[in-house]
């Protein structure tokens, strides 16, 4: 069973990564107490529009434009921050698999932060990659470097 502490731990990341895509506005009124965050459960989401707004008629691309990928953009310096933070590989996996990312997404936050890769390594090895190498080695060099118990 889950902890109270880890509940608590994965409910504040998630509202942390919510308050970070709100415009400056949005925050101020939150921090003024004009505005204020609810708990919806969610089937009780944002109604549905009454019918889907067409989508528009994809635009040609040439052959140079086909043959570029486009750049991802991963807030690296964030994701490392928050991965420090977490001392549990497990919540760690959950962190990653909470932020959405797409493999191609995943593989250019492994790089941005030296995570070497197998060339065709799935979303979970991607995961797990990163996992262990940001928290997986510094909680087992913790382990590691105390002192050992005398008996």
């Amino acid at each position: 069973m889950t902890s109270a502490a880890d509940l608590s731990h994965a409910v504040l990341i998630r509202v942390a990564d919510f308050l970070r895509t709100l415009p400056p506005e949005q925050l101020a009124a939150l921090a003024d107490g004009t505005a204020q965050l609810t708990v919806a459960t969610a089937t009780s989401g944002p109604q549905q529009p009454a019918a889907p707004a067409p989508a528009p008629a994809p635009a040609r691309r040439s052959r140079a434009a086909k043959a570029t990928k486009p750049a991802v953009v991963v807030d690296t310096d964030r994701i490392r921050a928050d991965l420090a933070a977490i001392d549990d590989r497990v919540a760690a996996g959950r962190y990653l698999d909470d932020l959405g990312l797409k493999v191609a997404e995943l593989r250019a936050l492994a790089a941005e932060l030296g995570v070497a890769l197998p060339s065709r390594a799935a979303k979970a090895v991607i995961q797990k990659n990163i996992v262990q190498a940001t928290v997986g080695r510094r909680l087992t060099s913790a382990v590691l470097s105390r002192p050992a118990s005398s008996s």
